[in-house]
């Protein structure tokens, strides 16, 4: 069944057994786990707050060296990857589910309902880096996309804009964005037979925005006709190429996702680039203002207003890791949550992007049969890993970390380039992987990951488990060590992680917390 077919009625599913694992999705979560402990690390050392900030200031020699390696090589990279890996998994369910003849959603949902559970509970008493609660928002945004009927998103999209504005209420406002995003790209991925409803809902406000920006200079009224051009443009372009690239039906998941992806990173790259090259145009989402002097000021005033909320947020998660209780860390991310739920609105959209490429890799047969893609996957792998990486380095030119001030000199043209250049590298590691996999000399030893891969859930709770207690100061308050040893101590709890999980799976059939995580998806025990 494809994916423009109708859902198949609501469902429950029965676990997987050990046979129809697939050992290369196994191998590669070990392998990006690797790689997630190796970033994680740092903000068990440095505030949550100042993740996205490039390298730290003040660093020399060795710490300097290594924290260069980590943000060019490994930061962006192996979320991505995991994600990825999110989105196969997914995909793998439902055809085995379809397959089998059973039900899929109702199952699914406990899935993702226990992730959320897994995730707060984490946030709150370990860690605020948590990336579980993003999955599970992320996972429900990509649920809505492939089965929710876009008429019932669109009703929906109106009330939760409608009752904002007439209520203040905020949260309805937020919520907006992803339902919107999930009908928009439903039409896309399951459009009706001989029609073409997406390319349509995209040219007719684009094409009238335009119309709207030209009256609008024909007037003298200048007051936002640049985001209104700018956007009603983008929405044009993106309708002639979902016209133009419709076909095959099979391609639809992966050129989504990489279109959601490079647009969520090239709008910040794009809006960091106008203020570095040209710093006196006023930045794009300042345009409400009636001249270019109060452009400036508007732009001026939101990051001054940003970079007071990110500096009062440093110290306040600096002071509480270093000198509070493990009450007071609790406490202080438990305020935070709600500030968290809200940014979960945007990550989970990028999240769905990369889910969908993570369908793809799957229904094209790349991952289970791989042995038939060697040659694409060695041009994907020199191709991602070697213009994903330079991408990278290309931003290092410009800026390594934000500066202190409220001029970021550069830096968010910087990041939204080294997260543009993530995806072709994450793509390049993975393909990596999978050729190593197929090879007969001591690469293929990357096999021993499997283990660790297959109790990823479990090792990546113990790993915040393991640095909270190192590194805060209601544990060993170790808080401030060095990037070079930071990153050995994560290496080496990921050869202690490998090593455990091969003597556990060799008494149990689960891990501990996906035994658990089984239990509430299947409602019985596995």
């Amino acid at each position: 069944m494809t994916m423009s077919s109708p859902p198949s009625p609501p469902p429950v599913f029965t676990p997987t057994a050990s046979s129809q694992r697939l050992d290369a999705l196994d191998v590669l979560r070990g392998f990006a786990l690797v790689g997630i402990c190796i970033v994680n690390v740092e903000y068990f050392n440095r505030p949550v707050v100042d993740s996205g900030s490039g390298m730290q200031a003040g660093l020399e020699g060795l710490d300097w060296l290594t924290a260069f390696v980590v943000n060019y090589f490994f930061t962006g990279k192996f979320w991505t990857i995991f994600s990825l890996l999110f989105g196969m998994g997914f995909a793998l369910m439902l055809e085995r589910a379809r397959a089998a003849g059973r039900p899929f959603l109702p199952a699914y949902l406990r899935r993702i309902g226990a992730l959320a559970v897994f995730g707060l509970l984490h946030h709150v008493f370990l860690w605020s880096g948590d990336i579980l609660l993003s999955y599970a928002v992320g996972a429900i945004v990509l649920m809505l996309t492939l089965f929710a009927r876009a008429r019932i998103l669109f009703l929906a999209l109106l009330a939760c804009m409608g009752l904002s504005a007439l209520f203040d209420l905020p949260f309805l406002a937020h919520l907006a964005m992803p339902i919107g995003f999930a009908a928009f790209i439903g039409l896309y991925l399951r459009p009706r037979p001989g029609h073409s409803l997406f390319p349509l809902a995209l040219l007719v406000p684009g094409g009238l925005m335009l119309l709207s920006a030209l009256i609008m200079g024909a007037t003298g009224k200048t007051e936002g006709v640049d985001v209104v051009t700018v956007v009603g443009a983008l929405l044009v372009i993106l309708a002639l190429l979902a016209r133009r690239y419709s076909e095959p039906e099979s391609a639809r998941p992966l050129r989504a996702g990489i279109v959601i992806f490079v647009l969520s990173f090239g709008l910040i790259a794009a809006e960091g680039g106008v203020r570095y090259f040209a710093p006196h145009s006023g930045a794009l989402s300042a345009a409400t203002a009636t001249s270019d002097e109060d452009v400036e000021a508007s732009d001026a005033e939101s990051r001054r207003l940003r970079h007071r909320e990110r500096v009062r947020r440093s110290a306040e998660e600096r002071k509480v890791l270093t000198t509070g209780s493990h009450a007071d860390a609790v406490a202080m991310r438990t305020r935070h949550l709600g500030e968290r739920m809200r940014d979960e609105m945007g990550f989970g959209v990028v999240l769905v992007g990369v889910f969908l490429i993570g369908v793809w890799f799957v229904r094209s047969s790349v991952i289970a049969h791989a042995g038939a893609h060697l040659p694409m996957l060695r041009r994907l792998a020199l191709a991602g890993i070697v213009g994903g990486v330079l991408a990278g380095l290309a931003s290092g030119l410009i800026a390594t970390g934000r500066p202190s001030g409220i001029d970021d000199q550069g830096y968010d043209f910087a990041h939204g380039l080294l997260m543009l250049g993530s995806l072709p590298a994450s793509l390049g590691y993975l393909a990596a992987v999978l050729l190593m996999l197929h090879s007969r000399g001591p690469l293929a030893r990357v096999r021993l990951l499997a283990p660790f891969g297959r109790m990823a859930l479990t090792n990546y709770l113990v790993q915040s488990l393991v640095f909270a207690s190192l590194f805060y100061g209601h544990g060993l308050g170790l808080w401030g060590m060095g990037r070079a040893a930071q990153v050995g101590v994560a290496l080496a709890l990921c050869a202690l992680q490998v090593a455990f999980s091969h003597w556990w799976l060799a008494c149990f059939r689960y891990g501990p917390v996906e035994w658990v995580w089984r239990a509430l998806t299947y409602l019985k025990r596995p």
